[in-house]
């Protein structure tokens, strides 16, 4: 469980566009010794005064896709953290801390950017509309190159917060 939470923090910073603490997912654990699988839900959910017309047009029409997912709008409350934080109380090893040592270490000293998340900047059509995503991964109105190395002090504090 440790080297799960471990490495979900590191791919939240390598792989943003897959992975990331502000988002959700589910989790399985088997334990060998008792033979019992363990099933963990930290799937986001909906802000709980949501309404549905919240998502849709002044028409009454339903929103495209790209008009609600890309921005504020997609915003649920993120459920990943508290799901790892439950299944680290129930078979975690190590101190919870020490499972972001790696990440912390990784998003201050920098990391090469991979042709996977290099691939994912190209194809994306939205990062750039944004000021902080803008700065950190396009350099001259053009996505940085392969191998770039990217440091996030903003995701350093997130995790020294967290952990």
């Amino acid at each position: 469980m440790d080297a799960v939470i471990a490495v979900q923090m590191v791919l939240n910073l390598v792989e943003p566009q897959s992975s990331g603490i502000g988002g959700g997912g589910f989790l399985l654990y088997f334990d060998k010794k008792s033979s019992n699988l363990s099933f963990y839900d930290g799937r986001e959910t909906a802000p709980s005064k949501i309404k549905k017309e919240f998502f849709l047009d002044n028409k009454g029409n339903t929103l495209s896709f790209f008009d609600i997912a890309v921005g504020g709008t997609a915003i649920g409350v993120p459920g990943l953290v508290s799901m790892l934080e439950i299944a680290h109380n129930d078979h975690g090893l190590l101190k919870w801390q020490d499972l972001f040592v790696p990440a912390i270490k990784l998003s201050k000293n920098g990391f090469e950017i991979s042709t996977k998340l290099h691939k994912a900047i190209k194809k994306d059509k939205y990062l750039h509309f944004f000021p902080e995503s803008k700065k950190y991964f396009y350099k001259n109105n053009r996505s940085k190159k392969k191998l770039t190395i990217l440091k996030n002090f903003n995701f350093t504090e997130t995790l020294k917060i967290i952990s």
